[in-house]
């Protein structure tokens, strides 16, 4: 009977111990040690606010221009009789040399003509002369003879005959003269638009060409740029005092590099655009020695101009990416994070120059920063580690 209870009461008893030995380990188990929970500092790339000389550059682009194009056109009509072999779009004339000639027969005829009518009228002067001297000797002791009585109205009409001969004479020899047709420059030819055997009318075009002595290109400028250079708006340069730019440019991979001058700053501001206009110009870009690797700064050619400004001394200069939207600065003050409103000077694509907001040995903040607020605890780290978090623009 007792194995029988035992048998039975033995499940029951092991539950029991168990339960016993649990409740003895969870009495005596050790307590965990608390931490309190410490805030995670912000780690950032910094730099320090550098003092710096250098030039304020000016940056632009343009096309290139020539100074004076012209399109040509006859002065005088008649048949193309003779073209120069330089009478081509790329052709190269020197000031004053024909490049074109019309038929002259007409126009020598008409010069003959006019000489022989001005031979004429100078006989007839000279008769009308000869006559007013006879009746002035004539009407010697008559008292107050009458203008036409001294043939004093005749030698008149004589004299502007003569006058009115030598200018048909003039006019007949300058038309002759037109019809050589010239450039009172040395140029380019960019276009023809007769031939030889071509009759022409005055004033018909002829052709279109530039002049090659000097090219400009008109640059855009940003206000801000004024204070770059140190100039005014309507600036004017003075002779051999003129602003230098560089004119870069690349063609078929190779780049080319040509200096000219800033010669004046347009006198308004496009209404448009909002934009300063400037003229910077090259004498003689056709000349070897002008050239870029045997390259002329030809027209037509679009090129980048690096204008020098003026020069500064001792500029607080900071990483370009360090500006942030609104002319702020995030700097590291006693490991927190403040915001320092600017101003800037001058900037390009790697540096801001700040003239006023910053101090020599700032610790700029040149990481971008998600939620800034200033105060927040910030620590600087060494360029290379890798912040402990990530933060986006």
């Amino acid at each position: 009977m007792l194995k029988k209870w035992l048998k039975r009461l033995a499940p029951i008893l092991i539950i029991a111990v168990a339960f016993a030995i649990f409740a003895t380990l969870q009495a005596n188990k050790p307590m965990p040690e608390k931490k309190e929970a410490q805030a995670r500092v912000l780690q950032v790339y910094t730099t320090p606010a550098a003092l710096e000389s250098t030039f304020f550059d000016v940056y632009a682009q343009g096309e290139v221009k020539a100074r004076t194009a012209t399109n040509l056109a006859a002065q005088v009509g008649g048949r193309v009789e003779w073209v120069s072999n330089q009478f081509i779009p790329g052709g190269f004339v020197r000031a004053g040399e024909p490049i074109l000639r019309l038929e002259a027969i007409d126009y020598q005829l008409a010069l003959n003509q006019a000489e022989a009518s001005l031979a004429n009228a100078t006989v007839l002067l000279e008769k009308a002369e000869a006559d007013a001297d006879v009746a002035r000797k004539q009407l010697v002791g008559v008292k107050n003879p009458s203008p036409l009585a001294l043939k004093i109205p005749q030698v008149k009409e004589a004299k502007a005959s003569v006058k009115a001969a030598q200018a048909s004479v003039e006019r007949a020899r300058l038309n002759l003269e037109r019809t050589a047709v010239s450039l009172p420059y040395d140029a380019r030819i960019t276009g023809v638009n007769v031939q030889v055997g071509q009759v022409i009318a005055a004033g018909q075009a002829l052709a279109a060409a530039f002049s090659i002595d000097e090219v400009m290109v008109r640059l855009a400028l940003k206000q801000e740029a004024l204070g770059s250079l140190g100039l005014p708006i309507g600036f004017v340069a003075e002779a051999n005092n003129e602003p230098s730019v560089t004119f870069s440019t690349e063609i078929a991979g190779t780049g080319y590099q040509w200096t000219g001058k800033l010669t004046h700053i347009e006198a308004n501001i496009d209404q448009a655009t909002r934009m300063v206009h400037a003229t910077a110009t090259l004498k003689n870009p056709y000349d070897k020695a002008n050239t870029s690797k045997g390259m002329p700064m030809a027209v037509g050619l679009y090129v980048d101009a690096h204008i020098q400004g003026r020069q500064v001394d001792q500029m607080i200069t900071i990483p370009r990416s360090a500006l942030r939207p609104g002319n702020r600065v995030f700097i590291i003050e006693n490991e927190t994070l403040q915001v320092a409103d600017v101003m800037v000077a001058h900037a390009n694509e790697d540096k801001a120059y700040i003239s006023n907001g910053l101090s020599a040995g700032s610790q700029i903040i040149t990481s971008p920063i998600r939620n800034p607020i200033a105060g927040m605890a910030i620590t600087s780290i060494e360029p290379g580690v890798t912040a402990e978090a990530e933060s986006t623009q």
